[in-house]
């Protein structure tokens, strides 16, 4: 197959290149003029074109003569920082020129698939989210520029696939790692905490500085983990999903007419609670811990990716502890260290 992918010099975009160069498929990767991370992919022999998915010509010419379309190109809150309008020409406009072109190609193209993100969704009210979390399960809503521009994005598409028959799926990723950043996650880390709440003015929220404050002196300037729970103390929950799952759900979806006009959110083979691994990262890294109860909204949620297993046979393996385990090996070898940073 003839195959375009659109952000393809990200972290996502270059894996699934390189697994559906390995499976015998033609690939263009679309990327933007100046991309630095463009000359890694001479490495996996892509072909690629330069444009901006805002310009209707680029896309158009990018397009061309393909037969699946990965569109993971995006303006997100990592790359950024982007204004509205960035958000809305890169995000919106893009996915626009992207179903538009798609559709002309006609019988020729197989599949269209359109990346979005859990980002569309609310998933922190004020108890969590005691429900595993499907597809339908929340309203999209959100007035962060980025998550707003993705379900505008899901909304085209849905017209698209409704009016002019377009053989396109919607991917959510939740949270994704790659290797060896499951370490670096800011909320599993103290100093993170102290930074959320050094300015809180309420006496929970000083009370609670404290208590950090507290726990960090404990480590006499080292780096410490946490064990964040709600103020009733359950642990926290959360669902992401590492890159080599997602290159997986790829190969699965591509061309399965079973996903056409759906929308499928991916998460990893289980959710995680913080009482249960931050002590394994403890443990393996040597990073003391403490646990503490935090009055703000928790994180605890997990997906229901049973759709994904019954449409396309997405089964992820990777656990969590494997996933510590290799980022430990990882960082060993010189591929980066325990620093907190936002993934």
């Amino acid at each position: 197959m003839k195959v375009l992918i659109t952000g393809i010099t990200g972290r996502v975009g270059a894996n699934i290149a390189q697994n559906f160069l390995e499976r015998g498929h033609d690939v263009r990767g679309m990327v933007w003029s100046g991309d630095p991370q463009a000359e890694k992919m001479k490495a996996v022999v892509a072909e690629i074109v330069e444009g901006d998915l805002a310009s209707s010509a680029d896309v158009n010419a990018a397009v061309d003569g393909q037969e699946v379309i990965l569109h993971l190109g995006a303006a997100f809150q990592a790359g950024g920082p982007f204004t509205p309008e960035q958000y809305f020409d890169t995000n919106v406009k893009g996915t626009f020129n992207i179903l538009e072109a798609s559709k002309n190609l006609g019988d020729q193209l197989k599949h269209v698939l359109i990346t979005s993100t859990d980002a569309t969704m609310f998933k922190y009210p004020e108890g969590g989210i005691a429900e595993p979390i499907a597809e339908d399960s929340l309203p999209l809503s959100t007035t962060d520029w980025y998550g707003y521009s993705k379900v505008l994005c899901e909304s085209l598409l849905n017209r698209y696939h409704a009016q002019d028959g377009l053989r396109g799926t919607i991917i959510r990723f939740a949270n994704v790692w790659g290797a060896g950043e499951i370490l670096n996650f800011r909320q599993f880390h103290l100093s993170h905490f102290l930074t959320q709440f050094e300015n809180r003015t309420d006496d929970a929220g000083k009370s609670t500085y404290a208590e950090l404050q507290a726990e960090n002196a404990k480590s006499d300037g080292g780096p410490r983990l946490i064990v964040a729970r709600d103020v009733n103390g359950r642990p926290w929950k959360k669902h992401q999903v590492e890159v080599r799952d997602l290159v997986h759900a790829y190969e699965q979806a591509v061309g399965n007419s079973n996903t056409f006009g759906n929308v499928y959110q991916l998460g990893s083979k289980k959710p995680f609670t913080w009482d249960v691994l931050i002590p394994y990262i403890s443990e393996k890294t040597g990073i003391p811990y403490s646990t503490v109860d935090l009055p703000t909204n928790p994180t605890f949620y997990e997906y229901d990716l049973s759709a994904a297993n019954n449409d396309f046979g997405y089964n992820p393996t990777l656990s969590l502890n494997d996933m510590v385990d290799e980022a430990i090996r990882y960082n060993a070898e010189g591929g980066g260290g325990i620093i907190p940073t936002e993934v």
